[in-house]
């Protein structure tokens, strides 16, 4: 189960009650309760092991009264208790939770860290497990904590399945910050379903005790004897907790779930102004239905309405940016095209489309130019986005957009080399002239994708059609003609380190080749990396023999280009 956005807080609250996932939290708080009913609490207990896995935090007898003192996560940093700093992004750097849910967390670290550990693990299984963590009270913040934790468990594996948390009459975790650095990770908002009714003080408890220090995140099932309602936007929630006039203790939550269902089946809500728009007639029943009508002044609740309208309204304009993101994306797919047919084509010409590029011969590298800015600002904006979320090692973006990125970079950095040398650069790696993006993407893509120690079948019988790996190298070969030129002309200061560069650069040509990480066109007639070679031979001192040199001399590069090349060992 995963809670999606309803245009109607009603449909959602319907979906919800009638869920599985919710009767099952519910029925394992119970049975939480009878394990050991004259014992204290135990703080978490495995339910039911799989199909799917519950894990129920259990409510400590200690009041909760005076426990609304926030810490902060760089407090805790510093106490050595860094285990939610991953939430930190460059937005946020910093958020509080609730003193006294961090400390029963910490009471029984070790257990949650084995748990947490096991999930991760049995994550890992095909198809992966449904894992539903929930708890009553104050039970149901350290179920958020830990749900939180076990997400940043689960980010290296992106085939899991996100673990919903649903929790029952749960004061508010934490601060406003920590809200926001939880909505940096997208997907998460469906993993917090957090239910509440009108009738149980406990969620406005730190809110009435500590105003404005809290704020809520996640969904709410808001309920009272009227029905119920699903909520997002955490001002309205947090509006609405705030108003609710609340006395009872200890509410029986399974018997308000139950209420609730039977009147889902047996009642309609209604409506009272057939003059009303059909959104202001929605969020009306909604607020009908966790009972606010009835405690708030007209001009209150006009108010409350227009509020809901223009988070209904930002909804909607989120959901537009994601379709237009969808067609961005599709248009970039027909912009690589367009590059892949521009390579293919420039090498019918004997020249790779580096070169072609830099030499600007006809319109088709007039467009190549426009197709390049669209891709660059397009990434530059993607990795943007990713860097202004939390970082974590591993995480930064999904491996198929990795992969995705690393095809971007290998095709288009080139096109950028090419126009930095064509307009006189020089250094570009050393003098800071990459842009962040690529240097990001590169970064990126190594810590998930570790080198073959040999080159495997599939990446010999591919060489043909592949783009250089190090999506710097045409700056390499730049920047060795320039060697060249130097050795040829400069003073004899010059001539020696010059001379000494150079032969690492052959070196590492050499080492690219025996890992098939060079694509073949470096090898057409008029590739500057040909043009290199020619000038090399002329000013390296002599007799000379290298592994680089016997391979160019006896045309090796052909079966290179086969896939066929074995390099000496």
């Amino acid at each position: 189960m995963t809670i999606n956005q309803f245009s109607s807080g009603l449909e959602s609250a319907n979906f919800v009650l009638n869920s599985d996932p919710v009767d099952q939290a519910w029925n394992a708080i119970e049975k939480q309760k009878q394990i050991n009913p004259n014992a204290e609490p135990s703080l978490f207990s495995v339910i039911q092991p799989e199909n799917p896995t519950i894990i129920a935090f259990g409510t400590p007898p200690s009041s909760l009264q005076g426990q609304e003192a926030l810490v902060s996560s760089s407090s805790l940093k510093e106490d050595n208790f860094a285990h939610f700093e991953f939430l930190c992004n460059k937005t946020n750097k910093n958020f509080s939770i609730n003193q006294a849910t961090v400390k029963l967390f910490q009471s029984q670290y070790h257990e949650l860290l084995q748990l947490k550990e096991k999930l991760v693990e049995n994550s890992k299984s095909k198809p992966p497990p449904l894992v539903i963590i929930t708890g009553q009270s104050v039970g149901g913040s350290v179920a958020t904590l830990f749900t939180l934790w076990l997400l940043q468990g689960l980010l290296k594996l992106p085939n899991s399945k996100r673990p919903l948390c649903v929790t029952f009459g749960s004061p508010l975790l934490g601060d406003e910050q920590l809200g926001q650095c939880v909505s940096k990770f997208t997907a998460w908002k469906s993993c917090f379903l957090h239910i509440a009714s009108n009738q149980d003080p406990t969620p406005k408890l730190f809110i009435s005790r500590h105003p404005g220090a809290y704020k809520p995140f996640g969904t709410y099932l808001l309920c009272s004897a009227s029905g119920c309602a699903c909520l997002e936007d955490p001002d309205i929630i947090l509006e609405q907790l705030v108003k609710t006039n609340s006395q009872n203790q200890g509410c029986h939550y399974g018997q308000i779930l139950g209420d609730l269902k039977s009147k889902a089946l047996c009642t309609v809500p209604n409506c009272t102004d057939a003059k009303m728009d059909s959104l202001q007639a929605s969020l009306t029943t909604q607020l009908q239905a966790i009972g606010i009508l009835s405690q708030l002044p007209s001009t209150e609740i006009t108010a409350l309405i227009q509020r809901m309208k223009k988070h209904e309204t930002k909804l909607l304009i989120q959901k537009k940016k994601i379709s237009d993101s969808d067609k961005k994306l599709n248009e970039m797919k027909v912009f690589m095209a367009f590059l892949e047919w521009y390579k293919k084509e420039s090498r019918l010409h004997k020249i790779g489309y580096y070169d072609r590029y830099r030499n600007q011969g006809n319109m088709a590298d007039v467009n190549v130019n426009e197709y390049k800015k669209k891709l660059m600002n397009y990434w530059e904006d993607t990795v943007r986005e990713v860097e202004n979320r939390p970082q974590i090692e591993g995480a930064h973006l999904k491996v198929r957009w990795l992969h995705a990125g690393a095809a971007y970079r290998r095709m288009v950095e080139p096109l950028h080399i090419a126009d930095y040398y064509k307009d006189g650069g020089k250094n570009y790696k050393t003098e800071g002239k990459r842009p962040e993006h690529f240097i990001l993407l590169e970064e990126w893509l190594k810590k998930v994708d570790k080198p073959e120690a040999t080159p495997s079948k599939s990446k010999r019988e591919t060489v043909g059609s592949s783009l250089n790996e190090d999506s710097c190298f045409w700056a390499h070969v730049e920047e060795a003609r320039i060697l060249c030129e130097l050795v040829k002309n400069g003073s004899a200061e010059e001539k020696a380190p010059a001379l000494e560069k150079l032969k690492k650069f052959e070196e590492d040509v050499y080492a690219s080749l025996k890992n098939y990480a060079l694509s073949p066109e470096i090898f057409l007639d008029k590739s500057s990396f040909m043009q290199w070679w020619k000038e090399y031979e002329k000013v390296v001192d002599q007799p000379y023999s290298s592994l680089l040199l016997d391979f160019m001399k006896h045309r090796k590069y052909e079966a290179y280009k086969k896939g066929e090349f074995i390099c000496d060992k």
